[in-house]
């Protein structure tokens, strides 16, 4: 209390003139609707203004929450896709089949970990082997492809990121269908190279790079980037530079695919080989 005095002593004068300029004005707009019109004006734009700036700050903490959200309906889109392009394609089903199955699965992750200066980069989620995670599932995120799991435990699982020199892919041309292996040379974190494509194939800059869906890992059209135009000619093949879709210094959110058919397949192909 005895501080809170020695304040108001010290500072009379102005509190003084402030309330006496205060109770002016409040005379002031009370005598004439002129006056009272301006001052209200003036208090709703005050007002106004300092309503829209804390309802930025709110949307701006909402961020998060808002993100999360997105990364579960995407989720549920995704495995709607996939129920519809399975009910809608033409294939042969056995007689004995009554419900088409589906052919991957979908699991949303968190990146706890990244790395893209090495050169064998590695990406760490937080679901694990709890949460249904196998090794050789793909992990992809709106923009594109990420990676395949190479490393699980009970609650995390680490992928083989596509910055990683034992990284391979295939990958076709979108507008033609030309297919070559993706891979990444080390270098810049932005790019990578499509190799054996044939001299003939025609490309521009801008042509889609997509997952040709050969490695039973990554679901067919998934993106991955663009030709820049740049070629690199050696033997009967050329290596084309693509700039990949996805920043990997910005990865928060991914999603883990799960290929349903994937041991069918090896085992199947296993067996002609050993024939």
């Amino acid at each position: 209390m005895r501080s809170l005095l020695n304040f108001l002593l010290r500072h009379k004068t102005l509190i003084l003139f402030l309330f006496m300029e205060g109770l002016a004005l409040f005379m002031l707009s009370s005598s004439h609707n002129y006056h009272q019109t301006v001052v209200s004006n003036s208090a709703r734009s005050i007002s106004g203004g300092l309503t829209e700036k804390v309802e930025k700050g709110r949307s701006y903490f909402r961020l998060r929450d808002v993100n999360e959200g997105l990364v579960r309906e995407n989720l549920l889109l995704r495995q709607r896709l996939e129920i519809l392009q399975t009910d809608t394609a033409t294939s042969f089903i056995a007689f004995s089949d009554t419900v088409k199955k589906l052919h991957y699965n979908y699991l949303d992750a968190k990146v706890v970990n990244n790395s893209v200066s090495r050169q064998k980069n590695f990406i760490t989620l937080d679901k694990g082997r709890s949460d249904g995670v196998i090794n050789g599932m793909g992990v992809v995120c709106s923009e594109g492809i990420l990676g395949i799991v190479v490393g699980v435990s009970r609650n995390y699982s680490v992928a083989m990121s596509l910055l990683n020199l034992d990284f391979r892919l295939s990958a076709r041309i979108a507008h033609n269908d030309y297919f070559g292996s993706l891979s990444w040379d080390g270098r810049n974190y932005r790019n990578a190279q499509l190799s054996e494509i044939p001299h003939h194939v025609i490309v521009t800059p801008g042509d889609t790079i997509v997952t040709s869906g050969y490695s039973a890992i990554f679901p067919p059209g998934l993106m991955i980037g663009t030709l820049t135009g740049d070629k690199k000619k050696g033997g009967d093949f050329v290596t084309l530079k693509v700039e990949l879709s996805p920043d990997f210094k910005k990865l928060t959110n991914v999603y883990l695919i799960g290929s349903l058919n994937k041991e069918e397949i090896k085992r199947l192909e296993e067996e002609v080989v050993n024939e």
